[in-house]
């Protein structure tokens, strides 16, 4: 039964479009200022409004009390229902009501007898909803207009602390739910309707017997009796159930004259369930499905019933304690209630407060990033928005606009490289340039095996041996120098190419510009444009040279061919050694074992370092799409190299 005026439903800021003004009486002096005070008539002092509301008991309706000027509602007996025990709970229900002055209970103004005889108590007038018409609005996202999820809880928590007051005068109200409580336009929160509260001694050691319920025949679900709200009945008789099925205790439901206040504790869980989860915790159509329900749920948990809203373990929890079978094992008073939604309240307070920095946090990055890509001294503000970044996210790891900022700062290369980075990216250079250098070492140093085998030939002109060990020893110098001291820009260092070019050339005095010379300079070109930055494109003419150009000097009669045709065969022309068989085959195996050997251990290992980093890069990757959100992590694909894996989830263990 309301006491309160519904607000217009399309007000969504929760506030009544009209507030009374102040009425000022005799504001121009004209008549007696006290006449008002002595006003003692009903019909004089009270002047009839329209209907708020119509119980099993009673109605309430607006009058404007004239003596003081306000508005109230005014709560009367209804006259079909004036029997002895109807009279009595009314003015049971005006005194409890009267007494227990708290800011979340509605005061009484005054009790009496209207101008027929009947009682009547008038009350504060409250405009707003109850909580019962917020909770079957449709829920979006755990709000309901301005009643988010965290106003709902502080309300549960003042319903609470008002309960709980009520406790320690001795008041059990045995009627709590939705409809009985209403919230003010002005987040306003009252306990109405105390019709059915009963007084015990709050020193009265509480109930603690589980077998008040447990073990009771269950309803039959073939009694298809509709749904019954005892507050809605003038009388208790013997046997029937007092307060609302489905909000009522199980003790309470067997025996209202024994409930203490852990009653009113599991009232307050069921209600508390009915936020969290969106729908009710004791559900059916009849009164048999709702009180089996009743007497079957040992602690109901609305994270279980709703896994999809989000709901705090730590309320889920305090839920399913309140809503225990046994009194026991529930909380033993209302305040332990308020008190464990205030701490989690607080928590969210602090969350709420780093979510506020964060945000601001992320916009900072974003405003630095943004200014790197079009004002100067862009490393700074890079390192400014990384900073900010990730100060956000530390703040609140789900910052989707810190996520998003992180991810452009990632994948969005400066446009001039960091000089920490360029540091960097040396550093590694100088590794790979000191991998080739111990690789072409060993090769140039298996150039040792070959001596044997060149005299075992036979020379024919030792000067050329001699120039070609010249150039050979020369090039191991050189290649040990670099390795111990890297070029400063890491580019081909001139005096190592011009030797490795003499040495290549020196071998056209064995077989020719066109015999293992080739192999070797394909092998030495690849080294070179794989080690080095921006020169080592000047390998390449050299290189070529060493093959073409003895060819073109032999055509033109300024060097002795190396080549002759006789009978449809080609003839090597020996230059500095003989071509005995067996040496000769030695020699050319061993050549070329060398060169591919060489060669192809080069390769391998460059590849095992690219995939190395590539590797490195794919993992780099999916740790990043574990701080973006879904809707960007295609653009982190799209940056790097090769796609990036798809996050699977991680199962616990």
């Amino acid at each position: 039964m309301g006491i309160i005026d519904a607000m217009d439903a399309s007000n969504t800021d929760g506030l009544p479009t009209e507030v009374e003004t102040i009425r000022e009486v005799d504001a121009e002096g004209t008549s007696d200022a006290a006449s008002s005070f002595r006003l003692r008539e009903f019909g004089q002092r009270y002047a009839r409004g329209h209907a708020l509301g119509m119980g099993g008991m009673g109605e309430v309706r607006t009058w404007t009390d004239r003596a003081s000027g306000r508005d109230v509602a005014m709560k009367t007996i209804r006259t079909d229902r004036e029997e002895p025990n109807s009279v009595q709970r009314f003015a049971r229900e005006a005194r409890i009501q009267a007494q227990l002055e708290h800011p979340s209970i509605v005061p009484v103004y005054d009790v009496g007898v209207d101008d027929t005889g009947g009682m009547f108590f008038t009350m504060k007038r409250v405009r707003g909803h109850s909580l019962a018409r917020v909770l079957a609005t449709a829920w979006d996202r755990g709000e309901v207009g301005s009643y988010s999820l965290r106003k709902l809880l502080s309300v549960i928590a003042r319903v609470a602390m008002a309960v709980e007051f009520a406790h320690r005068r001795g008041v059990v109200n045995r009627d709590l739910k939705p409809n009985n409580i209403m919230l003010g336009a002005f987040d306003e929160v009252y306990v109405i309707d105390w019709g059915l509260a009963a007084l015990h001694d709050s020193q009265v050691a509480p109930l603690s017997r589980p077998e008040i319920f447990l073990g009771l025949p269950m309803p039959d679900p073939s009694l298809d009796r509709p749904l019954v709200d005892s507050s809605q009945r003038p009388e208790t008789k013997s046997g029937q159930m007092i307060g609302t099925p489905g909000y009522a205790a199980p003790e309470q439901v067997q025996n209202p004259t024994v409930v203490d206040r852990r009653s009113d504790v599991y009232a307050l869980g069921v209600i508390l369930f009915e936020i969290l989860a969106g729908q009710r915790m004791h559900q059916g159509d009849s009164l048999a499905h709702v009180l089996m329900s009743t007497f079957k749920t040992d602690g109901a948990s609305p994270a279980e019933r709703a896994p999809d809203r989000g709901i705090p373990p730590e309320i889920d929890a305090l839920c399913r304690r309140a809503t225990r079978l046994d009194p026991a094992a529930r909380p033993q008073s209302a305040a332990e209630i308020a008190k464990e939604i205030e701490r989690y309240l607080d928590g969210d307070r602090d969350l709420e407060r780093r979510r506020e920095l964060a945000s601001t946090r992320a916009r900072a990055a974003a405003e630095a990033f943004d200014a790197s890509r079009t004002l100067g001294d862009e490393d700074a503000r890079r390192s400014v928005a990384l900073r900010e970044a990730g100060s956000a996210l530390a703040l609140d790891p789900e910052n989707r606009e810190a996520r998003r900022t992180l991810l452009r700062v990632l994948t969005t290369p400066p446009r001039v490289t960091p000089r920490d980075a360029e540091i960097a990216h040396r550093r590694s250079g100088i590794r790979s340039f000191r991998t080739s250098a111990r690789i072409a070492l060993a090769a140039l140093l298996t150039y040792a095996l070959y001596v044997p085998v060149v005299f075992w030939m036979g020379l024919r002109h030792p000067w050329m041996f001699g120039v070609t060990a010249a150039a050979i020893l020369t090039l191991i110098g050189l290649t040990y120098h670099y390795y111990r001291k890297p070029p400063a820009d890491l580019d081909v260092p001139w005096p190592h190419l011009v030797s490795s070019t003499v040495a290549l050339a020196s071998g056209v005095w064995f077989f020719g510009s066109l015999v293992t010379v080739p192999a070797i300079a394909l092998a030495t070109g690849v080294a070179y444009t794989t080690t080095f930055r921006r020169r080592a494109i000047y390998c390449v003419p050299p290189f070529l040279a060493v093959v073409i150009g003895p060819l073109i000097l032999q055509y033109a009669g300024v060097l002795p061919d190396s080549y002759a045709f006789e009978g449809g065969s080609l003839r090597i022309v020996p230059g500095m050694v003989d071509f005995p068989p067996a040496a000769t085959m030695t020699f050319l195996v061993m050549i070329h074992i060398v060169t591919i050997g060489a060669a192809l251990w080069y390769m391998w290992r460059l590849r095992a370092e690219y995939l190395d980093v590539e590797r490195k890069l794919h993992l780099q990757a999916w740790q990043l799409a574990q701080l973006v959100p879904d809707d960007a992590r295609a653009a982190l694909a799209a940056s790097t190299p090769g796609g990036m894996p798809t996050p699977r989830p991680v199962k616990p263990a």
